[in-house]
């Protein structure tokens, strides 16, 4: 029954599943914090955070709000799992390779995007909520310092583990297999890619990290629509979080440009950095459009 419905249906029950799921991973976080709590013997409020509660959590919390519903949709949609997961396609190397490269050279234009954001600001008369908005990023990024400052190389590998890899295939899962292929279904799979990646970036509730996110988000949903398969985007999701981790064990601090830095002094590796992306897309376009092959070779095939 369910196979048969059109986009706005189908939307509609995605985020359906999608409240249900978020319901019953706060009712688990919840849980596993009183336990936690009464187990070691601390205050409710200084579990919450603990960085080593707050691994576990995220895991948790990642594989029921994002890889529980795509894989409920996945049933619910598709004749096979494999069709609704978007893991039909084989994965190419070469396309591999150019997205997981594309991704790298983005990462000084997420920079100078981040140092854009931290400059804009909200009208006076929404003071109090841009005050509210800094306090709460500013806790979560106290939050998120406080798991990456380790000199365990244990906790580095149980962080790549929890801030990349689950991250990776729970929300490219969500947002580009299920998310973005569902949009695809009304208009063109690139406006699908954007339209996503504006979600995506919103999901996370981050006014100050909003431009490098979407720039992220948009990138991963055009792996997706080259290549088909998700594997693609959560190769390349899972790449950029892991250097952002590795480069905070091995040097003590991140890869970001300085937001206070002024933003002239920037733009010269800004533009070379979206000069070396947008080629890189190209190329990822034309070497892995499964459609243009299919074109290509149905012309041959009347050539002969």
């Amino acid at each position: 029954m369910f196979k048969q419905f059109g986009t706005l249906a189908r939307i509609g029950i995605l985020l359906f599943v999608t409240l249900v799921c978020i319901m019953i991973a706060l009712v688990v976080g919840s849980a596993a914090n009183l336990w936690y709590s009464s187990a070691a013997g601390v205050d409710y409020q200084q579990t919450a955070s603990n960085p080593t509660f707050i691994r576990v959590y995220q895991i948790v919390t990642s594989l029921i709000m994002f890889v529980l519903p795509a894989l409920l949709c996945a049933v619910l949609f598709h004749d096979r799992m494999k069709e609704g997961l978007c893991l039909s396609h084989k994965v190419e190397v070469k396309p591999l390779l150019i997205s997981l490269a594309a991704m790298a050279a983005a990462m000084p234009l997420a920079s100078f995007l981040t140092a854009v954001n931290s400059h804009l600001s909200l009208p006076d008369s929404l003071h109090s909520i841009e005050e509210w908005m800094r306090s709460q990023e500013d806790r979560a990024k106290a939050l998120t310092d406080s798991m990456l400052v380790t000199d365990n190389f244990g906790t580095y590998l149980i962080n790549i583990v929890a801030m990349a890899l689950v991250p990776a295939i729970g929300e490219e899962l969500y947002f580009r297999a299920t998310l973005q292929n569902t949009i695809s279904r009304s208009i063109t799979p690139v406006w699908a890619a954007a339209i996503t990646a504006v979600l995506f970036s919103a999901f996370h509730l981050q006014f100050y990290g909003f431009l490098p996110r979407l720039l992220l988000g948009f990138l991963l949903g055009f792996m997706m629509v080259c290549t088909k398969n998700i594997l693609v985007p959560v190769a390349a999701h899972f790449f950029n979080n892991f250097v952002a981790i590795s480069a905070y064990y091995f040097t003590g601090k991140d890869i970001q440009i300085n937001e206070h830095q002024a933003l002239t002094s920037i733009i010269p590796v800004a533009v070379l950095s979206a000069a070396a992306v947008s080629w890189l897309l190209y190329l990822l376009w034309k070497n892995s459009s499964p459609e243009k092959k299919e074109i290509k070779k149905q012309d041959f095939i009347m050539e002969k």
